[in-house]
């Protein structure tokens, strides 16, 4: 598991660095009880991360995670504060920008979500977007 661990946290840094974003974080789904939980997180202010969950459909990783397909949410966008006010992460981590891609396993059902934000009003930038995608692609071929 401390390979797993490893892993998973050099590519949240990685991407933290690539993106120049303040916050990346990975939720994955707790198949027994149907809700996801951060597992890892990196450039965390606070451990309250922790002790949020979320279901599929509330919030913006929510969102991510039953439309399966990335969300973006920041100040400059049209009907975005709504996903701020219900994602617990980004207003523990007092973000203002994130952008969430849902991750796949084996049988095409969204079994995680990948975080990305900024602490401050930023548009995420196509290259920005393929990154944390990319990430989501390859966590989702680790085995858990």
């Amino acid at each position: 598991m401390n390979d797993l661990l490893l892993e998973v946290k050099r590519e949240l840094d990685s991407l933290r660095a690539l993106i120049s974003c303040d916050v990346a974080a990975v939720a994955w789904i707790h198949s027994a009880h149907n809700f996801f939980r951060w597992r890892y997180i990196s450039g965390n202010r606070n451990d309250r991360y922790q002790r949020i969950s979320f279901k599929a459909g509330h919030g913006l990783s929510g969102m991510a995670a039953r439309l399966g397909r990335s969300i973006e949410a920041n100040p400059l966008l049209r009907d975005t504060y709504r996903l701020r006010q219900d994602s617990a992460l980004m207003l523990a981590e007092q973000l203002h920008s994130a952008f969430a891609a849902p991750i796949f396993g084996v049988d095409d059902i969204p079994n995680g979500v990948v975080l990305v934000g900024h602490r401050n009003a930023y548009s995420f930038v196509p290259h920005d977007t393929a990154l944390v995608e990319q990430t989501a692609r390859r966590l989702g071929t680790l085995k858990f």
